[in-house]
């Protein structure tokens, strides 16, 4: 009898040749594309083979259409990674030739690790029904398809060898389709995430194929194809989340800023909030200052304090521009609001807490200036009882997440490089941030996934993934009253607090990927839950103290944050601007 084989491909250029001389036994052999953007189809038309390109909906829909195509009773479906060997097309060819009563039959796999075939690591028994008969036979589900036959299933003896790990990326990215195709299953199914998919069933698929199915016996190999396989599990409810929520990230928050501009040699942008008394200290700081080495303007965006101190500062200060926000929309959006509204070709971001002489902000013009390559340019920081604020930061890492970890991290980490009294930390707190326009044009503005904290080491660590210094200059300084913006009191205490928890975790979520950054996440998520309820139990004894009573109410705000993340697919704040789904306060 006669046989069609049939190759679903998209981008397989590194397989395809291998694949279609692997069964030129067939009879007829149809190549399935779906519109491949390589040398897919050109290298598939120097074989003598049909084929027929759509567009991809669902790996079901894919091969029931080739399988319509077909013109004989049996067929053989192969994925292009896969590979038959003489022994098994011999049992093949036997097969349909014996007058078979089944309708289908099952055949193993190999499972291959670039050359090497994993004994274990949960592929032992991996089969897959790739011989049917094309009247009895049709695939259902998205992904991970299988044959539906009413009919009798048999199983071949020989194998067929599977080469799906080629190298990380191409097998992490396989991973990544396959997620979005089972996350759009598991939507069609109503599913409900919860922590347990989140976090318990990708535990559980790597401790099931390490450790019970043997994957610590396969080596290396058998560790990475574990983990990437937990991997997949955890990506699959992600995707789940990203789809019923359509969560984006990398919206570019100062649309329609102009980097051109330069009717002033400096925007002075300072958000407030409820900060007036620290505000007008600060107003009178720059009010006295000339314009005799650069012009200047100062932009004062308030984040709808709402409390009538608004006009009355406006009319205080005449020469000084107020804008009136929306709302409370934190201080990344403030900023960019600020910058927006702004004349100047240097932007200098200032909080209402700072004292700036004149003499500072020239230093640090004249630095921005001078050298290019510096993408922001800060200073150090005095604080009210004339101590100095730490000045070598450092980006979060698995080595610098937590207290001890840092501190040994610090200790035999290289020195932070220093030239002419210029340090050039990792990050500089967004106090006193000085960036050209054109800067930051580059790096689109201020991140407003974050409402509180943490969107300073963003901007830096933006500045610096594109190829610009962090420059702090140590003979330079300005007064910061610490927490005069935040800390008012307890109760705007402990909503900071809690923000500083939520913007680590977005700042995980933004600059790490994969593996890591499940690793990181649990890391702090773990530690974060584990710290706080012994501290708020600590606060339920001596309640009567109000600092430590505040532990109970940040434990809550902690528990409800990481349910409101499960729920809503996102570990963006509540009151973040980039928030899908985000209440109108």
């Amino acid at each position: 009898m006669k046989i069609t084989a049939i190759i679903p491909t998209f981008n397989e250029e590194i397989h395809i040749e291998e694949a279609i001389l692997s069964i030129s036994f067939a009879d007829e052999i149809i190549v399935i594309d779906s519109f491949s953007t390589d040398a897919t189809v050109t290298l598939a038309k120097k074989h003598n083979v049909k084929i027929v390109q759509r567009v991809f909906d669902d790996f079901s829909s894919q091969k029931n259409f080739a399988i319509s195509k077909a013109s004989n009773d049996w067929v053989l479906l192969l994925d292009a990674d896969e590979r038959i060997e003489k022994p098994l097309k011999e049992e093949i060819i036997k097969t349909i030739n014996a007058n078979s009563t089944y309708s289908a039959f099952y055949i193993y796999r190999n499972f291959f690790f670039k050359e090497k075939k994993l004994r274990y690591s949960g592929w032992q028994r991996d089969k897959v029904i790739r011989l049917f008969r094309k009247e009895d036979c049709r695939y259902k589900g998205k992904v991970h398809e299988e044959i539906y036959t009413e009919g009798e299933i048999g199983f071949l003896s020989e194998k067929i060898n599977h080469y799906s790990y080629i190298e990380y990326n191409v097998y992490k990215d396989k991973l990544k389709s396959y997620a979005k195709l089972q996350a759009q299953e598991l939507l069609e199914k109503g599913k409900f995430v919860t922590p347990y998919h989140l976090f318990i069933k990708p535990l559980a698929r790597f401790f099931i194929q390490f450790f019970i199915q043997g994957g610590f016996l396969d080596g290396y190999q058998g560790f990475v194809i574990s983990w990437t396989q937990a991997f997949g599990v955890w990506r699959r409810y992600i995707e789940v989340l990203k789809f019923k929520y359509r969560i984006n990230k990398g919206s570019n928050p100062i649309v329609g800023f102009n980097p051109d501009i330069n009717e002033k040699d400096v925007s002075i942008i300072i958000v407030n909030y409820k900060s007036w008394k620290h505000l007008k200290n600060c107003l009178d700081t720059l009010i006295h200052s000339t314009e005799e080495n650069y012009t200047f303007e100062v932009v004062i965006v308030d984040n709808k304090s709402d409390d009538g101190k608004l006009k009355e500062f406006s009319d205080k200060y005449p020469k000084f521009k107020f804008i009136e926000n929306s709302g409370n929309n934190g201080f990344a959006n403030g900023c960019n609001t600020g910058a927006l509204h702004s004349i100047g070709s240097h932007l200098l971001f200032l909080n209402p807490d700072t004292l700036a002489s004149e003499d500072a902000i020239g230093a640090m013009l004249t630095h921005l200036q001078e050298n290019s390559n510096y993408g922001i340019v800060s200073c150090g920081q005095l604080n009210n009882k004339g101590s100095y604020e730490d000045s070598d930061r450092i980006f979060p890492n698995i080595a610098t997440l937590f207290g001890l970890p840092r501190a040994v991290y610090r200790t035999f980490k290289k020195k932070t490089t220093e030239k002419d009294n210029v340090l050039f930390p990792d990050w500089v707190s967004g106090s006193v941030v000085f960036i050209s326009r054109n800067w930051f044009q580059k790096v689109t503005g201020w991140n407003e996934d974050y409402w509180m904290y943490f969107e300073d080491v963003d901007l830096c660590k933006k500045v610096r993934n594109q190829g610009g210094e962090i420059a702090l200059l140590k003979n330079v300084n300005i007064i910061h009253n610490h927490g005069g913006a935040s800390r008012i009191n307890i109760k705007t205490a402990s909503i900071t607090k809690t923000e500083v928890i939520i913007s680590k975790h977005i700042y995980l979520r933004n600059h790490f990927n994969g593996f890591k950054r499940f690793i990181l996440l649990l890391l702090v998520i773990g530690s974060n839950i584990i710290s706080k309820l012994l501290l708020a139990m600590i606060g339920i004894v001596f309640f009567f103290i109000p600092k430590l009573k505040l532990n109970i109410y940040l434990f809550v705000e902690l528990v409800r944050y990481y349910f409101q993340s499960i729920r809503k697919g996102s570990w963006l704040s509540k009151k973040s601007m980039n928030l899908p789904f985000k209440k109108k306060y």
